[in-house]
């Protein structure tokens, strides 16, 4: 079992900008370098490793070295890495986080220099950190008990969208709070619907690109329902071992629902809150573990506003990572002309807040 404070062993960096293309001098073998730094899944006090993603998007290998500048009063270890790199190779350079703090705000503010021989680019991103303390929350609708959950907040159209996860042995819960002009709840005959979609994977899965190639992921959308006595719900859209197709396929989600999940949506204002906790009982591949490292990632469905919100977009995953077996059509959403981005984005489950 991995320890919550043992540095380098399941911690990554988010970034809430996109990653960094450059073009390269000389023989033209690095025109195609995408830089990322991926997720911090604990928070950065405790001393965690920063792995900054390089892919070569070039059919030349190349020479490169990565010089990260982190928050005044951090400490770091090495000062840059290079190394080469193969066409369509993807390579991590890590760096140890000696001294660090927290921020309320979770964003950190980080600059990468990019040099290719006398070619120099830099990169600057805010990150967050993308983790779930443990915790059993009542699922009310009061919402009291989020106080130390690690908001993620990221903007589409103006809007904000906060995302906040706990955990326990028994279940993995999720608050989202959606700023939003009005919420459509789901009735019979509705073409527009407002919902929360999410998946969560092992850290290890790769979504297949072929109809025939199997899930990896659990999917799930919380949607809420009109009339008197109607209440919200969760619908399980896939999990491992089904066949990709079924991603692309209209399927009635009366037939999905999954009534294990404890689902409550409220409107506050101009907030639409969604709260819900899944049993680990019915993602047997994800196993709680302190310092446990997942894949994770949500969507937010506003069709009367801003459309889908992305958090893989907002979190960095670049054109490169749409996939249109990545996440379920369902109603009236369709992935033909835009796919989401993958929604294999880092996560963690940690201890606490502190």
């Amino acid at each position: 079992m991995r320890y919550y404070r043992r540095i380098g062993q399941f911690v990554l960096l988010a970034c809430i900008t996109a990653g960094l293309l450059w073009a390269a001098a000389g023989d033209g073998g690095c025109s195609d370098i995408e830089i990322r730094v991926e997720n911090f899944t604990v928070p950065p006090a405790t001393g965690p490793l920063a792995n900054i993603r390089v892919h070569n998007h070039g059919d030349s290998t190349c020479d490169v070295s990565i010089q990260p500048k982190f928050p005044d009063g951090w400490q770091w270890t090495p000062g840059r890495r290079t190394m080469s790199i193969g066409p369509g190779e993807v390579k991590r350079a890590a760096f140890a986080i000696e001294k660090a703090s927290d921020v309320e705000s979770n964003r950190y503010p980080i600059e990468v220099i990019v040099l290719n021989g006398s070619e120099k680019k830099v990169h600057r991103q805010e990150v967050v950190c993308a983790s779930a303390p443990y915790f059993k929350p009542k699922i009310d609708g009061k919402f009291k008990d989020w106080a130390d959950a690690i908001g993620v907040t990221f903007t589409a159209g103006d809007k904000k969208t906060i995302v906040s996860t706990y955990w326990n042995k028994k279940q993995f819960c999720l608050y989202v709070q959606v700023e939003e002009d009005k919420l459509l709840r789901h009735k019979k005959g509705a073409g527009k619907v407002d919902a929360v979609q999410f998946a969560l994977a092992r850290r290890d899965a790769v979504t297949g690109s072929e109809p025939s190639a199997k899930a990896d992921r659990y999917e799930f959308v919380l949607i809420d329902s009109a009339g008197m006595f109607a209440r919200a719900k969760c619908f399980c859209l896939i999990t491992p071992g089904e066949a990709l197709s079924k991603t692309v396929l209209p399927r009635p989600l009366e037939s999905l629902e999954l009534k294990e999940a404890k689902v409550v949506v409220k409107r506050k204002g101009n907030i639409t809150h969604y709260e819900c906790a899944i049993p680990f009982s019915v993602m047997p591949q994800i196993k709680p573990d302190v310092g446990r490292e997942i894949c994770f990632s949500i969507l937010v469905h506003d069709p009367d506003g801003t459309g889908v919100r992305d958090w893989g977009e907002a979190a960095g995953l670049g054109p490169n990572q749409r996939n249109r077996f990545a996440w379920c059509a369902w109603g009236k959403v369709d992935w033909s002309s835009r796919p989401a981005c993958d929604g294999k984005v880092e996560w963690g489950l940690c201890s606490s807040k502190h």
